[in-house]
């Protein structure tokens, strides 16, 4: 009877341990994943960073040629003081992808006006390959970025991972967007009926 007891305990002492450690595990990989998740940011803090340096500037043209739109650039400085605030990965994306939006609105808005295009610290601003450069880079980083998002997810939403990832507080993450609710609202307003006459 003795023996069994022992038995007992040592089965028990063994599962808790194997449990414990598997747990311990987990926990690791979502700190290293956690990381990655940072790191890949990082890359596009600096980018976003460059692109939000630029706002003044454009604010400071819209001024000059009585741009009257200026809620766009208005929309994208409130968007800007979001970044700057200490916030969580996903309220961040969040402002990157809003900043993002708003500065193809403010583009789109500056093609409407041949004299701004014309002007000197606009060409400075958004010529030499300026934007195309930082757009490249953007959509490199959120390409690497969005990989990250996805395995990190994958790990926060599978058992017996996502109780491991709820104990200790580890939501999934977003992805970026950079443009696409742009897109998707063009989209919406196209009709191929009207297109068409039928």
């Amino acid at each position: 009877m003795e023996t069994i007891i022992w038995i007992g305990i040592g089965i028990v002492g063994l599962g808790s341990f194997l449990l414990a450690k598997q747990w311990i595990t987990i926990y690791n990989k979502f700190i290293y994943w956690k990381n990655k998740l940072d790191e890949r940011f990082a890359g596009i803090d600096i980018i976003m960073q460059r692109r939000i340096d630029m706002l003044p500037a454009l604010a400071q043209v819209a001024k000059k040629y009585s741009i009257h739109e200026y809620k766009i650039i208005k929309d994208t400085i409130e968007a800007r003081s979001k970044w700057t605030k200490d916030k969580s990965l996903n309220e961040k994306t969040e402002a990157v992808d809003e900043i993002e939006n708003n500065f193809i609105k403010i583009q789109t808005l500056f093609e409407r006006y041949p004299k701004v295009k014309a002007d000197k610290l606009y060409r400075q601003i958004m010529g030499h390959g300026n934007i195309s450069n930082i757009e490249r880079k953007l959509q490199q980083f959120r390409l690497t970025y969005n990989k990250v998002v996805r395995d990190y997810n994958e790990r926060v939403e599978r058992f017996p991972r996502n109780i491991v990832a709820k104990v200790h507080g580890f939501k999934t993450a977003n992805y970026l967007t950079l443009g696409n609710k742009i897109n998707q609202e063009q989209q919406e307003e196209y009709n191929p009926k009207e297109l068409f006459n039928e």
